[in-house]
Order: structure tokens, then C-alpha cells, then sequence
């Protein structure tokens, strides 16, 4: 399957897949040019003599051939030395001997696709001949292929000054035949060809104008006179949305004429698609208390001249103006709102009421899309969400409040990792190698699923995992960094039935994509999977390793699925079974529980070689591997994530057939951002323990140590835990995609307890509670003394009304009166 970046690929190509181009007689005279119209002509420069020059590409003294061009009508001609065999260069004269004071036009090395060959493009006037003359860089000589399009009558938008007046709406045009006309401060666009639109906009309030859907990779400006050049440009953008198009927003006054500058980067042209939008209503509210009420769908709002009337946890620096939305779901969804379309670095934050603030707030986000912000929200029918938009210390401008609110884990797009196909060994350091797996990714959605090549955030991330199951204990022994993925193909391996979207920016509803495990180990386009928030899909390409130029060199194994020999040799493993798993992060996914999949695989070779990974088994299972740990009981903590994501906690009690029990705990944190700094269960008086352990898959490349967790017994439990947060990383924890082993012997029989996990990362709650086994006598033993009395229902009281997650004595994910009531019935029961 080809995504679109590898389809891009193939057309770098096609100068050598078309058929021949036609053999010309060859003219070494500008005076006696061979005449030539629209088509392909082919020809050397190798025995010509020099007729002419230009004032590129150190051609003045260069050997060079001569061809004629006229038309009876005024046009815009593209002509190409594309394909050819050596660094040519090309220019246009409109009499012999071609000089540079006689020239329309010349190139040296276009770039891209084209490579060393040349390209102009340049307007034709009727009954006018041209002549193209075709020489090398300082004297090169060669084959080349000569490329003519289309003499395409010119656009009437060609002139600032002409400039073509629109209205609100969309209009279509072409730079196919235009001429360069004004300069731009982005996208390398300053002689690229050039045409112009006017709008007046009737209201005070923002505009939107973007070049989405157009054929080529567009630069758009707004300027506010002709010329229009870098002084008097308001606003500029290159890349904004899918297919390299550009979107820019800008603040408008009544009755201004501004004038929209569409060109291509780098001098790329092609058909434009113009939409232009104002919107002035909604404006937002300046008070969380009379905040606007949204629908599902889009507005555009400014916060210029706004107050502040909120606070959130994401807020840096100097206050910012900020307005308000409220959104009242009709039933349970999951809300999500974005302001990845916006001009100006935003934060978003959600509350439960007003004034809003940070001990109500739900869910708060800086930066997602480049400097946009997402949130996501398990939301509850019938309760009302402040929505509070600002800018990062203090910004203000406009933006696009996107907002949706599906039903939870239906509705829009949906991740989804198919049936596992091919591993692969790519390199070796010592006793490790670096291998990859291939991405089945489909869409299970209602919606497309962003695939958008970086800097844009917003496509997915795939990671990839080894586990080993043996003697009843599941453990991962390698994991990998995240493969950023680029452009979709629009296959159907899952079998969904697939309604393929038009470009590889979005994977089509029912649609797969498969990227090969070689291509997925190609370490320039993977990332720490710490720079990837995985409950909302936050990346920040800027500041990430990936765009570091100054990134250390790679070894054979840097950043791929990192193996060693002594884990997964079969030979030292006996009747072992080992499970790859693939994970993707996206930040539009509408159920992440399903973006995994796991398969067993066969592993054949010996240590220091090559191993071979099989994958023709069994068929994948999709969800985490963590699944596949037979006999094991799991809990999800917690049991319905709302502003971060959850683990998975699977315990396994055995009898040692010596009067004491095995206890082995694996904790495998799935998406969430804020990680585990700390795991305890209790452990009831007079038990004796012993044999206790703990394992970790090693982390490589990451900000983080590998030191192994110490385990101390103290307060009635026993408690594994690494060094606290810091922001220098020095520390451990569960990150997200990522499992560790708790394991000891206890002189107790099992019986049902509550694990507690610390969080890493700062933030309320601080811990979490879930359902699990230890060696603990009774419940209503609280304090875990060995003694059921009053002191275990004053110390559950303090718990309760501290709404401590201990106090959760039915296990249900919430501290209330329920829980109040079954530790009375179990009090006074006894043990």
C-alpha cells in the first residue's frame, strides 16, 4: 500500500517512467531555433558550441542548443529540463543572439523531484517567437528531455492591481499560467507565480481565508496595498491544513480593502480553491457565568479585548483575556474540543463551575496542534461544562472552537490495529538488537483519522512492544520509541468496507493503512515516547528530538524495539511464549482501548546472530497484551478515565505447597500521561514475607533511569516505589505503553484488598485505588493491626471524609455513602 508521502515518492520518479520523448533535429544556433509546441523532446548538448548566454547558473560560456515557442494568443507557458542526465540550466529570450538583456526567464536547479533540472515559467504575449535555450552549469553538457505544458491562457488575477473582488464563500482559479507579482514573509514564495483577490469585509470581527483543497503546495498572505510585498503583509501562512494547503486568520476592520495573496512554495503552482469566511457570531462570552452556549460543530471567536475571569492549571506567565462557552451534554459522550485552527498560542481548559479555576477544572491543555490545544472529557448527561479559551502568557487573537461530544467509544475517527504480519531484525550493538513491526492501522470510525505529516501533530504514533510469558509470569523485556506516521493509503485489511478519503492527510472511514516493519524502523522518524502525551495525542515538533538537527548519531539498534539475546533466546527460555504488540496514540481516537493488538511470535536464531520473528501463528487479538496473562485477574484504575488515561493491574496467587502463597502483580499503564511513581498493597500483621522482586523493561534513549524499584513494608502495606517527580526526569516511573512486575511470597492466603498507585506527575488526585489480592486476614481489619475495634472504624471515618481512595471499600472507582454502609455490615460482622 502506498501512503501519500511514498506515492510522493514514485512521482519523483516518473521523469524516467514516461514514454520516450520525441528526437528533434538539434539547432547550435539561436538564429536557425528548432520550432517547438506543447509536448516532450529529447536531445544532447554533448557536441554543441556556445550561442548565447544567461545570467544563471554560470552558463555564459556554456555549450547550449535552441528552440523556438510562439502562440496567435496571450498565455502562461511551463517549460522543464526535468529528467534530464546532467545539472542543466534554461532560459527564455525574445530575440537572437540570446543575451541577458534580451531574457524573460532563466533557472538553474529547480529541486524537489526535478533535481538539477531547470524549470521557468513566464507569460506568453500573442504572435510573440521566444527562444529557449538549453545549456549547463558551468559547462556541463548532456542528455536532456525538454518539457513543454499546456499554453494556458493567463489569469485575469495575475495583477495586484487587478486584483479579482470575492465575497464570503469559496471560488477556484489557477498559478498555472501566472507571473510573480509580490513577495511574502513564508513558505519561500518571494518569486513564486502569483495571484490576487480583494475582500472588503462588512463587520468588525475576524476572517478566515485558506487554500484547502487546492491542487499544490500553497502560501497565502493578506496584505493591505499594492505591491503587495513583506512591509504591508498582515498575515502568512504555508502549511495549515491537509495536502500542504494554507490557512491564515486575521482581525478585520469594515470597509478595508485586503488584498489575498496566493502562490506556491518554492515556485510550486497548480488549481486554487479560495475559501473565504467571516464570522462574527458567536463572539464568546467575557464572563464564565452568562458563557455562550455551544452545539456540536465549529465558531470563530477573538479573545482581543477580553478580560480574565478564570484561572487553570495550564496557565503561564502573565494572566491572559479569556472567554467563555458552556456545553450541557444530552447523554454520557466523550467531549472533545480543539482550537487546533487558531492564530495565536491558546489554552484550553474545562470546569464544572463558575468561577472558573483550577480546583474545578476537569481538563486543561496547552499546546496540541503546534500551538492549538485539545481536551477530552468523559462527560455526564445533564451537567453543564464551562469551556474557558486564553492564550499563553497573556496572547490573544483568534481562533476556531471545535467542538464534539460522541458517544464513548463510538463516533468520529477510531484507531483500530489490525492482524500483525512481519518482524524484522534491522541491526545489532553487542548483545542487543534493534528490530521494528509492520502497522496494520484501520479506522473503525464514523469519522477520517488525521494523518498529517509532521510539524502537524496530528497523525499517529506507533509503538512497539516485546513480552515474555513463562512459568506463569508475563513480563516485557523490549520496547521501542514511537514511529511518527506520514500520509495514508486507502486499503480495507480489516475488512471494514472502506470509503477512501481524496488525499493521504486522512485515513477514510473503514480504511487501512500498513506500513512495513523495515520502513517503520527508520529512525529518522522516530520519537521519544515521552514528548507524546497519549490521553489527548499533544506533540510539540519544535521542541522535539525528531526535528533536532543536533541529535546524536545512530547506532544499528537507537531507538528501535530493543532486544537482548539472553530475553528471548528460546534455548535458555524453555517452553517459554513470547507476544509482539503493536500501540498506536492519536489525538483524535474515540477509543484507545482498541488501538493495540497483540500476537504470539516464534523466535528462531542464537545469540550474537540473526534472529527470525514469525508471526504466522495464531491470529492477532486485539487489546494489550496484558490480556493474554492466563489465570490472572485485572482490574482497570481507574475504572473510567476522564482527564487522564488508566492502567490495567493483573494478579496471579498461587499455593507453594509449603503452607505460604506466590503473589505476582503486573501493572501496565496504558495511556496515562502522568505515569506511576509508586505501587502498595496491604499486607496483614504477623504475615511473613519473602522472595520479593520486581522487574522492568529497560528504557533506552529516554530523559529517565532504569534503576529498579525498592520495596519497603511500613503502615500495613508493602509499597514499591521510584524517585518522585522532578523536572529533570531522574526517576522510573510507569510511563505510558509500558508494563512492570511486583512479585513476593507471603505466609497468608489471598483475599480481596484495594492496591493503591501514586502518580508522578503532579496533579489531584494523587492517587489512585483498583480492586486486587493480597495477604490481608479480614477487611474490616482497616488498619491492618490484626485486630477488628473501634480504632478501625475511626481510622475508616478520617479516610472516608478525607475521601481518601482507601475509603473505597466496595472497590466501585468512588468514595461514598455506599462505601460508608458495607463497612459497617462488614464491621460489625466480624472476621
Amino acid at each position: 500500500m502506498f501512503t501519500a508521502p511514498r506515492a510522493r515518492a514514485l512521482l519523483a520518479a516518473l521523469p524516467f517512467l514516461l514514454p520516450a520523448a520525441s528526437a528533434l533535429a538539434q539547432s547550435d544556433s539561436c538564429a536557425s531555433a528548432t520550432p517547438v509546441t506543447q509536448g516532450a523532446y529529447s536531445g544532447s548538448t554533448a557536441a554543441a558550441t556556445n550561442d548565447g548566454s544567461a545570467d544563471c547558473g554560470s552558463s555564459a560560456a556554456s555549450p547550449d542548443l535552441w528552440y523556438r515557442f510562439n502562440s496567435a494568443t496571450a498565455c502562461g507557458l511551463r517549460v522543464d529540463l526535468c529528467g534530464s542526465a546532467y545539472d542543466t540550466v534554461l532560459s527564455v529570450h525574445t530575440a537572437c543572439p540570446g543575451s541577458p538583456a534580451n531574457q524573460v526567464a532563466c533557472n538553474d536547479d529547480t529541486g524537489g523531484s526535478c533535481g538539477l533540472g531547470s524549470t521557468v515559467l513566464f507569460s506568453v504575449a500573442a504572435g510573440q517567437s521566444y527562444f529557449l535555450r538549453v545549456s549547463g552549469f558551468a559547462g556541463a553538457t548532456g542528455a536532456f528531455t525538454l518539457n513543454l505544458s499546456a499554453c494556458t491562457p493567463a489569469s485575469p488575477t495575475d495583477s495586484c492591481t487587478l486584483a479579482r473582488t470575492v465575497a464570503q464563500g469559496t471560488v477556484t482559479d489557477t498559478t498555472l499560467a501566472a507571473t510573480n507579482d509580490g513577495s511574502a514573509t513564508c513558505g519561500a514564495s518571494e518569486f513564486s507565480p502569483d495571484i490576487w483577490f480583494a475582500f472588503t469585509p462588512t463587520d468588525n470581527c475576524p476572517v478566515q481565508v485558506e487554500t484547502c483543497g487546492s491542487t499544490f503546495d500553497t502560501v497565502l498572505s493578506v496584505h493591505t496595498s499594492c505591491p503587495g510585498l513583506d512591509a504591508n503583509q498582515i498575515v502568512c501562512n504555508d502549511d495549515a491544513c491537509p495536502n500542504f494547503n494554507s490557512r491564515v486568520f486575521f482581525n478585520a476592520s469594515a470597509g478595508t480593502r485586503y488584498l489575498l495573496r496566493v502562490a506556491g512554495y518554492n515556485g510550486a503552482t497548480g488549481n486554487v480553491t479560495l475559501t473565504v469566511q467571516q464570522n462574527c457570531a458567536p463572539p464568546g462570552t467575557d464572563s464564565c457565568s452568562a458563557a455562550t452556549e455551544l452545539s456540536p460543530g465549529t465558531v470563530q471567536v477573538s479573545t482581543s479585548g477580553a478580560t480574565t475571569d478564570g484561572a487553570s492549571s495550564c496557565d503561564s506567565g502573565a494572566p491572559g483575556p479569556d472567554v467563555w462557552f458552556r456545553y450541557t451534554p444530552a447523554a454520557d459522550c466523550s467531549l472533545r474540543v480543539n482550537t487546533c485552527n487558531s492564530s495565536f498560542d491558546t489554552i484550553l481548559s474545562v470546569h464544572t463551575a463558575c468561577p472558573g479555576t483550577a480546583l474545578n477544572q476537569v481538563a486543561c491543555n496547552d499546546d496540541t496542534c503546534a500551538q492549538g490545544s485539545s481536551v477530552l472529557v468523559n462527560a455526564t448527561a445533564g451537567a453543564p461544562y464551562y469551556i474557558r479559551l486564553t492564550g499563553f502568557n497573556g496572547a490573544a487573537g483568534t481562533a476556531q472552537v471545535q467542538l464534539r461530544c460522541d458517544p464513548p467509544g463510538t463516533g468520529g475517527p477510531d484507531a483500530y490495529m489490525g492482524e500483525l504480519g512481519a518482524m524484522v531484525q534491522l541491526g545489532r550493538l553487542g548483545d542487543t538488537v534493534g528490530c521494528a513491526i509492520d502497522t496494520p492501522l484501520c479506522n473503525a470510525g464514523t469519522d477520517p483519522l488525521d494523518t498529517i505529516v509532521n510539524p502537524d501533530p496530528r497523525h499517529p504514533f506507533f509503538v512497539f512492544n516485546m513480552y515474555r510469558l513463562q512459568n506463569g509470569r508475563l513480563e516485557q523485556v523490549g520496547q521501542s520509541w514511537a514511529k511518527h506516521m506520514f500520509g495514508a493509503a486507502q486499503g480495507d485489511f480489516c475488512g471494514f468496507g472502506c470509503t477512501p478519503y481524496p488525499n493521504g492527510s486522512h485515513l477514510g472511514v473503514g480504511c487501512s493503512d500498513t506500513y512495513g516493519a523495515a520502513f517503520n524502523g527508520t529512525q529518522s522518524i522516530m520519537g521519544p515516547r515521552s514528548e507524546i502525551n497519549p490521553w489527548t495525542g499533544a506533540f510539540n515538533y519544535a521542541t522535539s528530538h525528531i526535528n533536532d538537527p543536533n541529535a546524536p548519531p545512530h547506532t544499528a539498534i537507537s531507538h528501535r524495539l530493543q532486544l537482548h539475546d539472553a530475553d528471548i533466546d528460546p534455548a535458555q527460555h524453555a517452553g517459554a511464549l513470547f507476544f509482539a504488540d503493536v500501540y498506536t496514540v492519536t489525538h483524535d481516537d474515540s477509543n484507545h482501548m482498541n488501538s493495540v493488538s497483540h500476537e504470539p511470535v516464534a523466535i528462531n536464531g542464537a545469540p550474537g546472530g540473526d534472529w527470525s520473528f514469525d508471526l504466522s501463528g495464531p491470529n492477532s487479538v486485539n487489546g494489550p497484551t496484558i490480556n493474554a496473562w492466563p489465570g490472572a485477574s485485572l482490574t482497570t484504575i481507574p475504572q473510567t478515565p476522564t482527564a487522564d488515561g488508566r492502567c490495567i493491574l493483573g494478579v496471579k496467587v498461587t499455593a507453594n505447597g509449603n503452607g505460604a502463597w506466590h503473589y505476582e502483580y503486573a501493572l501496565y499503564n496504558h495511556d496515562m500521561d502522568r505515569a506511576v511513581q509508586s505501587f502498595s498493597v496491604p499486607v496483614g500483621p504477623g504475615v511473613t514475607l519473602s522472595n520479593m522482586g520486581f522487574s522492568a523493561v529497560r528504557s533506552h534513549d529516554e530523559p529517565f533511569h532504569n534503576n529498579p524499584w525498592p520495596a519497603v513494608r511500613a503502615g500495613g502495606r508493602l509499597t514499591w516505589s521510584t524517585d518522585p517527580y522532578n523536572a529533570g526526569n531522574s526517576s522510573n516511573p510507569i510511563r505510558w505503553g509500558t508494563m512492570y512486575n511486583f512479585r513476593f511470597d507471603a505466609t497468608s492466603a489471598p483475599a480481596s484488598t484495594t492496591a493503591i498507585l501514586g502518580l508522578y506527575k503532579p496533579g489531584d488526585p494523587a492517587t489512585l485505588a483498583g480492586a486486587t489480592q493480597g495477604p490481608v486476614h479480614c477487611a474490616p481489619d482497616f488498619n491492618a493491626d490484626g485486630l477488628v475495634n473501634s480504632q478501625d472504624f475511626f481510622d475508616f471515618l478520617a479516610a472516608f471524609f478525607a475521601s481518601s481512595p482507601t475509603a473505597d471499600f466496595n472497590l466501585d472507582g468512588l468514595v461514598n455513602s455506599q462505601d460508608f454502609f458495607d463497612f459497617l455490615t462488614a464491621f460489625f460482622a466480624g472476621c
